[in-house]
């Protein structure tokens, strides 16, 4: 099975970088040919192009929900996100449920036929800073083991 662990987030906006500490994390502990670990800093329709082809996707990535606690960590899966599918202002800034449902629609053969996302509930990422907030911070390795365990490497 030709399987994706991705990170995404931004290592310079705090907490928004939590998905590439955990991909970056993962890539020194995990060494098999069959997975590929990822970290990206990009969002919008650019996931397709890193996603397409592969059978299973792990995503980890920054979340902010109303009344979330910071550090808290959620596995979703794509159909979780229904409500939030939207078009954006532009094709550059549409979330990542609606990414994937585009995706869905457009080159169903190409896209993975297993998504899973790792959500951590973030604080801060809109101030420029490599440092994330301590409860997220300690939501890494949480997070790190929890993906180990969704591919078989625990």
């Amino acid at each position: 099975m030709k399987l994706l662990v991705l990170g995404i987030g931004n290592p310079i906006l705090g907490d928004d970088g939590v998905g590439f500490h955990v991909a970056q994390e993962l890539a020194t502990r995990i060494k098999d040919d069959a997975i590929d670990i990822e970290d990206a800093s990009t969002s919008g329709l650019n996931v397709l192009d890193i996603i397409m082809g592969y059978e299973k996707v792990v995503i980890i990535d920054a979340i902010k929900t109303e009344g979330g606690e910071p550090g808290e960590i959620y596995r979703l899966r794509p159909e979780d996100f229904f409500k939030s599918v939207h078009l954006a202002t532009s094709m550059h800034d549409l979330n990542l449920p609606t990414v994937l449902e585009v995706g869905n629609k457009l080159m169903p053969e190409e896209m993975p036929r297993e998504i899973v996302i790792f959500a951590i509930e973030v604080e801060e990422i809109e101030k420029f800073t490599e440092e994330m907030t301590a409860k997220v911070k300690e939501a890494v390795p949480k997070v790190v083991n929890l993906v180990l365990g969704e591919i078989g490497k625990k």
